[in-house]
């Protein structure tokens, strides 16, 4: 067949190929924690840059005809509106697909610990209390890391005392 729907490489090649690198790189990077999706630094943008190369081959292989490129975007799109869908409409989807909040400071207390766990370094979290507000580690009532990977503080109402 000679014309407009010639392919480099089978459809359904590229149909699974998308389905693989999405499943890989979606399970890869939530492996690789939250701060990765909150604010990017200078070494996780090229890390994204360096990925997108990377994956280029993985995806359409020797394949470089328009609509091989269509049908790999076209297979992406869907799989990430299939899994914006789940977690929409299924409670252990979003949690299984988002993850869920971590609690990082409580009344001025810093968990460490927790920081160190979830791969996020103290000069972030201080940029996100001064961010919210926050001169100093007492005036945080609550600090979230979200699932998106953002830092939310809560400032201490004025003349709040830290609990006991």
């Amino acid at each position: 067949m000679n014309g407009m729907f010639e392919f480099g490489t089978p459809w359904w090649q590229l149909v699974v190929r998308a389905i693989v690198v999405y499943i890989a790189l979606f399970v890869l990077i939530r492996l690789s924690g939250k701060h990765t999706l909150g604010e990017l630094s200078i070494f996780d943008l090229i890390v994204v840059i360096v990925l997108g190369s990377a994956v280029r081959s993985s995806l359409i292989g020797n394949d470089t005809s328009l609509q091989g490129g269509l049908i790999v975007v076209v297979v992406l799109l869907l799989l990430d509106w299939i899994s914006t869908w789940f977690a929409t409409h299924f409670t252990r989807g979003d949690r299984w697909l988002q993850g869920q909040p971590v609690l990082l400071a409580r009344d001025g207390e810093l968990f460490e610990d927790v920081l160190k766990r979830c791969n996020i370094p103290r000069s972030n979290f201080v940029s996100s209390m001064r961010k919210h507000g926050c001169r100093n580690l007492q005036m945080v009532e609550l600090a979230i890391l979200e699932p998106n990977g953002s830092i939310t503080v809560q400032k201490r109402a004025a003349g709040g005392s830290v609990r006991a």
